[in-house]
């Protein structure tokens, strides 16, 4: 019996105040009981790592502060291909990880993982350890969303995945 391989990814820099937002999000799930084959990955800035770690994952929910032109604070979840439709900047990240071209690389390396962005927009980035207090309120809005992924993924679960749970 295999478990669908559902991978959290918390992309950031924890110098930076809301550069951070994506790791404090992977913290606050750390604190959480997961469903069984789900597993939490802080990825820092490291892109390329972040491409490798895709392939790992039949599905990946990449956490990362992202420029979206909303107010500060917001949480959005998407596809990489909503993504690219939907921000006039490609280079949503603030960081010199650019989460889009990881998955980019990391399709053209083969990776066939279902991905999904969740994006918070961040109020301010500069040196410092701490959130803005609109990203550290949206924490826990960015959580729920994070595990309302996690439960679609399941639910939606590839048939070979279903039918070899089936078999147990």
């Amino acid at each position: 019996m295999t478990e669908l391989r559902v991978t959290i990814f918390g992309v950031g820099s924890r110098m930076m105040r809301d550069e951070r937002a994506g790791i404090a999000v992977l913290e606050e799930l750390a604190r959480r009981p997961l469903p069984p084959g789900v597993l939490l990955r802080e990825t820092g800035t490291d892109g390329y790592g972040l491409a490798t770690d895709l392939e790992d994952a039949d599905v990946a929910i990449v956490v990362d502060c992202a420029q979206m032109g909303k107010e500060p604070g917001t949480v959005l979840a998407f596809s990489p291909e909503e993504a690219e439709s939907r921000f006039l900047d490609r280079r949503m990240s603030l960081h010199s990880l650019d989460v889009l071209s990881v998955i980019q690389l990391a399709r053209q390396l083969g990776c066939k993982a279902t991905i999904r962005i969740v994006g918070i927009q961040p109020a301010t980035v500069e040196v410092g350890d701490e959130l803005s207090e609109a990203v550290a309120a949206a924490v826990p809005r960015a959580v729920a969303l994070v595990e309302r992924e996690v439960a679609a993924a399941i639910r939606n679960r590839p048939a070979e995945h279903a039918e070899q749970r089936g078999k147990g």
